[in-house]
């Protein structure tokens, strides 16, 4: 039941935001919106009011609104040009908007969850500590965990660290260079978090389970963990792990991400909600969306060498429905979070130059600006159908793969 809800709410919102947009700012020049629609036909909700007829679809991949942007046509619409860009890009910069807003909504309001991990030395790049050294203060500053060391660290790179080891208490001196701030990483148990649709998932490995051991090779911290399934040459990883007291096994088969395997988990810790003032909240919230959006091209713009990677990092309505689902069981600051990522995704996929997408929509337009007159008919219905075929193409891969993960998943 969650998981449906979570999935109505979550599309419901980014298709409601993103054609909102286009609705808004085609009201706003003057162009006629002839539909505005969430979901595709057969519709169960009709209603007529003014010009524009207001509809729900059965079919809930997506929305759209009906209005004519004098693309394709061979006569100059009556609407300038760089006003019906605007008409074209309102949806994705609405995706923008969304994002930045429920951010600010984790930030500011409801809290967001941040890892709190204890000052336990895990591996150790520096002369003086040992694995199991727990760190007391910092240059007779105590710290209570690894985000306070780490900070203080950082304002001073020189200084000691009070050392708790066994039963013996000692000092260890410290002169760090800025890269390798704060010369340790921190013990974390190997009990992880695993996501929908990656490797670890698929084969059965769910969150709160404890790996013990990778291809028979004994692992107590999370970094050893990382480090063996990096190293690791083969097909499949033997994972033995822990689950409500009981031992099993799963057999994942890493995924290659940048010439690295990935299995997708991260170290399960506690955490502690912060909230930021609300001033704080609405930059942190604006440039974290913006970030999001540059790194969501240039990964894609990496990843389009390597297709391959490109459609096994790719998920379809499964997968994002499964996210979801997921994510709302963690709490309300996860679940906006998801949001909020997809959002992203899906303003960065509309901005994708294919024909029928608000990108290739946007250089038509542009290009009957720097013109002066509309691109030729013929021109745009066969950029048209080659961009259908693509988008066809790029679908059958990705749903296949969401049916793949579900039929092939180890439950």
């Amino acid at each position: 039941m969650l998981s449906a809800v979570a999935v109505i709410v979550g599309l419901g919102m980014i298709v409601f935001f993103h054609e909102l947009g286009h609705f808004w700012v085609s009201k706003a020049v003057g162009l006629p919106v002839e539909r505005f629609s969430i979901g595709f036909p057969p519709f169960i909700f009709r209603k007529k009011a003014g010009e524009t007829e207001y509809c729900i679809g059965s079919i809930p991949l997506g929305g759209y609104v009906k209005v004519d942007l004098g693309v394709g046509t061979e006569n100059v619409s009556p609407i300038a040009w760089w006003k019906r860009a605007m008409v074209v890009l309102a949806g994705p910069a609405m995706n923008l908007v969304l994002a930045s807003f429920l951010m600010f909504v984790v930030l500011g309001v409801v809290g967001t969850e941040i890892p709190v991990i204890d000052t336990v030395v895990g591996s150790t790049h520096m002369s003086g500590l040992e694995t199991g050294d727990v760190i007391l203060e910092v240059s007779g500053t105590p710290v209570e965990n690894y985000s306070d060391l780490h900070q203080l660290v950082e304002q001073q790179i020189s200084g000691e660290f009070l050392v708790q080891r066994g039963s013996e208490t000692l000092t260890v001196l410290f002169d760090l260079p800025p890269d390798s701030i704060p010369g340790f990483i921190p013990l974390l148990p190997t009990i992880v978090e695993s996501s929908v649709g990656m490797p670890a998932y698929e084969a059965g490995i769910r969150s709160g389970d404890s790996i013990i051991s990778v291809n028979a090779v004994p692992v107590i911290d999370f970094s050893e963990l990382q480090n063996e399934v990096l190293r690791f040459e083969g097909q499949f990883l033997e994972l033995v792990y822990i689950r409500n007291g009981s031992l099993d096994t799963a057999w994942v088969e890493p995924m290659k991400y940048d010439g690295r395997n990935l299995i997708g988990v991260t170290a399960l810790s506690e955490t502690r909600t912060i909230k930021l003032p609300f001033d704080r909240a609405i930059v942190v919230s604006v440039q974290a969306s913006i970030d999001g959006a540059v790194t969501f091209f240039t990964s894609l713009i990496q990843m389009a060498a390597r297709p391959a990677e490109l459609i096994e990092m790719s998920g379809g309505p499964v997968f994002v429905a499964e996210t979801l689902g997921q994510q709302a069981a963690f709490g309300l600051s996860r679940f906006l979070e998801t949001i909020a990522f997809f959002s992203l995704a899906i303003m960065g996929f509309n901005l994708l130059p294919l024909p029928i997408l608000d990108g290739g929509q946007f250089l038509f337009i542009l290009y009957e600006g720097i013109r002066g007159k509309p691109a030729s008919p013929k021109v745009i219905q066969v950029a048209q159908h080659i961009g259908i075929m693509l988008l066809l193409l790029l679908f059958a891969a990705v749903i296949f793969k969401d049916i793949a993960r579900v039929v092939t998943r180890v439950r």
